[in-house]
Order: C-alpha cells, then structure tokens, then sequence
C-alpha cells in the first residue's frame, strides 16, 4: 500500500521531470508555460528526487517542501517589485505561477492530510 503522499510525488515528480526536459529545448512548455534552462533544470531535479521518494515510499517530506517552495515562487510572482525578480530568474509566466499556487497548495494538502492514508492497490 502507498501513501497518499508517495502516489503524489511520483505523479507530480513524472510532470516535473517531462517538463524539465522539454524546458531544455524550449522556453514554452505545453503551449501556455514559460521556462529557461535553470528553471527547467530545477524541474528536473525536483522530478528526480519526487520519483525516487515516492518509489521509496518516503515523500512527505518532498510535499511539504515542493508545497512551500512553489507556493512561494508563485505568490511572489504577483508581488510588485519582487515578480520582475522571479521573472528574470525562472522566466515564471502569469500561468506558470497559478500552476505553482494550485500545485503547491495540493502538495500541502496531500503532506497534511495523508500523515497515515494510504492507497490501497485494487488487484
């Protein structure tokens, strides 16, 4: 049985690693999400470590960091002053940051209320 918390992070491990490697090769990602090289290195990473926690059914960890840090890069793309920053780094779109809020916020959710939910395989 897996974890709610697992499940999670190899789901969203899988996407951030897809789209880590399309980032490579351009700087829009399924037509609508604004990358660079460093933020899809980033991706990357986070699609790595994602994947081997959630195999290793050790992930609530990973979903309360990935919950916090992109929650916080997206929020703080709307913030004046601090958004042209995040822009210049991570070239971080208006669709990109609502995709790191919604995301973020389910991470969150999923680490908090899945603390002992598990999945149970239907075989």
């Amino acid at each position: 049985m897996r974890k709610a918390t697992d499940l999670f992070a190899i789901l969203i491990g899988a996407f951030l690693l897809i789209e880590g490697i399309l980032g490579l090769t351009s700087d829009v990602v399924f037509g609508v999400l604004t990358t660079n090289r460093t933020h899809a290195i980033i991706h990357i990473v986070l699609g790595l470590v994602g994947l081997l926690l959630g195999w290793k059914r050790n992930a609530r960890g990973f979903c309360i960091f990935l919950g916090i840090l992109l929650l916080a890069v997206g929020v703080l793309r709307f913030v004046p002053g601090v958004g042209e920053i995040i822009v210049a780094i991570l070239n971080v779109n208006i669709a990109v940051a609502w995709v790191n809020i919604a995301i973020g916020a389910v991470a969150l959710l999923v680490s908090l209320a899945g603390r002992n939910s598990e999945i149970r395989n239907q075989a």
